[in-house]
């Protein structure tokens, strides 16, 4: 389609709703920022995942796929074709200028608004449109998740629409989701979870009676350091969340991050269950935990690469702050009075350098990764993100059977032993506490 897409001719002519502008304003953000001159259906689509409260992604919820693996694909796709068109200009929609294939999708957008009897476009009639022809990019993306125009149309519910704007005459001005002042300062900062407190409160009663000696040292290690566990996760998700806020993406606020709520960050397979099989398969600390940023609102490279580098930063800072009656030294009768205690938390120190150390490992789906992926060029990018996928299995495979594991190990048990001379062996006999509970270990 060469020409501008025109709007048929009805009693009442299309208007675009607000939720309709609010997703293409998105989508024109992360075009810009990857250096696309006109949007494709893959960038209207992620527009609608990326605004917040959008009807589209609404619907979209309510099919059995994860939400954030089509996130993540979107953008990987659009990463990869960052600096390049690669469709010739197909034509505008109120003012948003199109590829062929954003116009093919709009087009027929249009056409089902028409034969739905509405006066308006949002992003649910968006989506109808993608999904109505078998030749734009997003639908069929969203043919590979299950999803097909029927289905979408059944659970739309197009009858019970937004209320629309009027007919836009001119292009909007297209602004960037960040916000030109600090949301912060008129943001009232959300209250820590109960959740977070609760852990808190756990993890100090267990401290005390592994300090005063009452019950069984293994198994009050084991629940010690797996409570400290859970709250190191939060906090290396909250660094990563509020070097975001602080970079412009404000949507950390209502997903909640800002809270410290482990709940928030949880992912069932990665936040839960690879660390704890990993940690007691091999005793290796695999971080865990996931935030989602809208990457389109953070539009510098080097505070993108920030908040990467937040998260195994407030590890650092946690196992450090456990440490610190170690480094400024300890009288030898405390430790011997009270040895279990300083084993369980400076094994836990331990797992906390153990993450920073290997979360900073350029691997695809580690922090370090994140960190240069802003400057790395596309085709580096390419064969990454085709790793992305198993990465993390092959990642263990090489910790396990090269020396790889045992360099990891090495950089830890040196940085802990520069903190403290005892740090390393108390961190042993926590490690014989903690799998002493299981009796067995594979270190």
């Amino acid at each position: 389609m060469s020409a501008s897409i025109q709007q048929p001719s009805t009693p009442q002519p299309l208007s675009l709703a607000p939720d309709g502008l609010n997703v293409l304003v998105t989508a024109q953000a992360i075009a810009t920022a990857h250096r696309h001159q006109w949007l494709t259906s893959k960038h209207i689509l992620l527009g609608i995942l990326e605004t917040r409260d959008s009807l589209g992604a609404q619907v979209l919820a309510q099919f059995p796929f994860k939400m954030d693996q089509l996130r993540s694909r979107l953008w990987a796709y659009i990463r990869l074709d960052a600096g390049e068109d690669r469709e010739p200009y197909g034509g505008e929609f109120f003012g948003f200028a199109l590829s062929e294939d954003g116009a093919r999708a709009m087009s027929e957008t249009v056409a089902a608004a028409e034969a739905e009897g509405l006066t308006f476009i949002d992003s649910r009639v968006m989506i109808l449109g993608m999904l109505r022809r078998e030749d734009t990019e997003a639908g069929e993306i969203l043919r590979q998740f299950g999803v097909d125009a029927d289905a979408f149309l059944a659970r739309a519910e197009l009858d019970q629409p937004l209320a629309p704007a009027k007919p836009l005459k001119a292009r909007p001005r297209v602004r960037s989701p960040r916000p030109r002042q600090h949301a912060h300062s008129s943001l009232r900062w959300p209250p820590i979870s109960p959740i977070f407190l609760l852990l808190v409160a756990v993890f100090g009663g267990l401290g005390y009676l592994l300090w005063a000696g009452i019950g069984d040292p293994d198994l009050l290690t084991f629940i010690f350091v797996l409570t400290g566990w859970v709250l190191a996760v939060s906090l290396h998700e909250f660094g990563h969340a509020i070097v975001a806020y602080w970079a412009g993406d404000v949507s950390v606020v209502d997903q909640g991050y800002l809270t410290l709520n482990p709940l928030k960050y949880t992912h069932p397979l990665m936040s839960i269950v690879f660390p704890i099989l990993f940690l007691l398969l091999g005793a290796i600390p695999l971080p865990g935990g996931a935030v989602y940023i809208n990457r389109a609102a953070i539009r510098k490279a080097w505070m993108q690469s920030a908040v990467s580098a937040a998260g195994p930063l407030m590890t650092f800072l946690f196992g450090l702050v456990l440490l610190l009656p170690l480094l400024f030294g300890l009288d030898e009768m405390t430790l011997r009075e009270h040895t279990a205690f300083w084993g369980a938390l400076s094994l836990l120190a331990f797992f906390q350098f153990f993450a920073f150390v290997l979360n900073l490992i350029p691997w695809p789906g580690l922090d370090g990764f994140g960190i240069l992926e802003p400057w790395l060029p596309p085709s580096i990018l390419q064969y990454a993100y085709m790793l992305s996928g198993m990465g993390i299995f092959l990642f263990f495979l090489l910790f396990l059977y090269t020396g790889f594991g045992g360099w990891v190990s090495h950089s830890v048990e040196m940085m802990m032993s520069a903190i403290s001379p005892e740090a390393m062996i108390l961190a042993s006999l926590g490690y014989q506490q903690f799998f002493g509970f299981f009796n067995f270990g594979l270190f």
